[in-house]
């Protein structure tokens, strides 16, 4: 055997040492962390300013020929940003200081904003009524609306006429602000006066709309008086 102080000796053993401290395990680089995408914020709706949450009731009047009797309330919506849904008018009619019949409306929807003249039939019940009182319930006020018939001036036409109690037709267009489908039901409500704004009386009538962007609406009326000026206006569902 060589001795250790043998050059050749020396390089085998500097060998060995090389390739054992090359065979070991390679070294790894640890992964960079991944990061987690930020969430894309959310823009919030723009809340609306306070509102006026009331209808308000701004004329009454009750018409009447024989045993008919049709009580009238003029509405307004107060508020500016919402509509008023289910509107229902609770009538009670009076004659000579005591009180006749009482009945609701069919529900209306009202936009922010609209008036509109809502009837009701009252047929013996408010028999000879004087004067009428209503007052005003509402189920909902949405933020997000249907169609709306913007109440306008119509025609009336009578036969027989009458210069005292009788009875006509108000004739006229209903027009929504945005489609109506074909099917839905409308009603029409009209409603007269004399010369000094007094609500003479009015009726209403509901039509089945048909395919198109307006309808032509004949609605019957009961009346006081001859009238100086007929409306016509309406309500849908939404």
């Amino acid at each position: 055997m060589a001795p250790l102080s043998s050059p050749r000796l020396w390089l085998a053993v500097a060998s060995m040492l090389l390739l054992s401290a090359c065979s070991g395990a390679p070294t790894t680089t640890p992964a960079a962390p991944s990061r987690t995408p930020a969430p894309t914020p959310t823009a919030s709706p723009t809340p609306l300013p306070p509102d006026t949450m009331a209808v308000g009731v701004l004329g009454v009047g009750v018409g009447t020929f024989d045993l008919a009797a049709f009580p009238v309330a003029r509405l307004k919506n107060e508020a500016k940003y919402h509509g008023a849904a289910s509107v229902m008018v609770h009538f009670v009619t009076h004659r000579a200081g005591k009180t006749l019949g009482s009945l609701d409306s069919v529900a209306v929807n009202l936009a922010p904003g609209e008036t509109l003249a809502v009837s009701a039939d009252c047929t013996d019940a408010c028999n000879g009524a004087t004067s009428v009182g209503a007052t005003v319930t509402v189920g909902s006020w949405p933020t997000s609306i249907g169609p709306v018939f913007i109440s306008a001036s119509a025609t009336y036409a009578c036969q027989p006429c009458h210069m005292a109690h009788g009875y006509g037709n108000v004739k006229g267009t209903l027009t929504p602000s945005s489609p109506v489908s074909a099917g839905m039901a409308v009603v029409g409500f009209a409603v007269c006066e004399n010369g000094a704004g007094v609500i003479l009386g009015g009726g209403f009538e509901e039509f089945i709309w048909q395919a198109g962007t307006s309808l032509d609406a004949n609605v019957p009326v009961v009346l006081n008086a001859a009238p100086a000026s007929c409306a016509l206006g309406a309500s849908i569902g939404w």
